[in-house]
């Protein structure tokens, strides 16, 4: 834009000449997340008089048309940052809740499940032993 600066200081309306009218964009899974991909830009360029603008205008219509397009890419592309960002906090959500609550719930849950199987074979041997005391008692 340097080249551009003294031009840009005459006003012949080019803000009149150049009119965004839509961002196609298409969606695309990224690790499980749908988020925007860029396509394309339209860009509306009005018809002018090349006669009443001075000649550098229809450089700098194609100049600001890519700058248009980039600035439509770039807020897709921040779309996109947005999204992942805000999967990867769930994720990392989700992640500390197994590390930290879950998964310890889950291993001292076995370890009384355990603990109860192994009382509930000691009293069955127990068991056991009686009922053959009193078999060979009776017999």
């Amino acid at each position: 834009m340097a080249s551009w600066i003294s031009l840009l200081g005459e006003e012949v309306g080019l803000s009149e000449l150049i009119t965004l009218k839509g961002i196609e964009t298409r969606v695309e899974n990224i690790a499980g997340v749908d988020i925007p991909a860029f396509v394309s830009s339209h860009i509306d360029i009005k018809k002018y008089d090349l006669f009443t603008y001075p000649l550098w205008v229809d450089s700098a219509v194609e100049v600001i048309a890519k700058m248009i397009s980039l600035q439509a890419k770039e807020c897709v592309l921040k779309e996109q940052y947005r999204l992942l960002e805000a999967d990867l906090n769930i994720t990392s959500q989700r992640v500390n809740l197994f590390e930290k609550v879950k998964i310890p719930e889950t291993k001292d849950a076995i370890r009384h499940i355990t603990i109860f199987l192994w009382d509930q074979e000691g009293a069955a041997v127990g068991w056991a032993r009686m009922a053959k005391k009193k078999i060979q008692g009776v017999s």
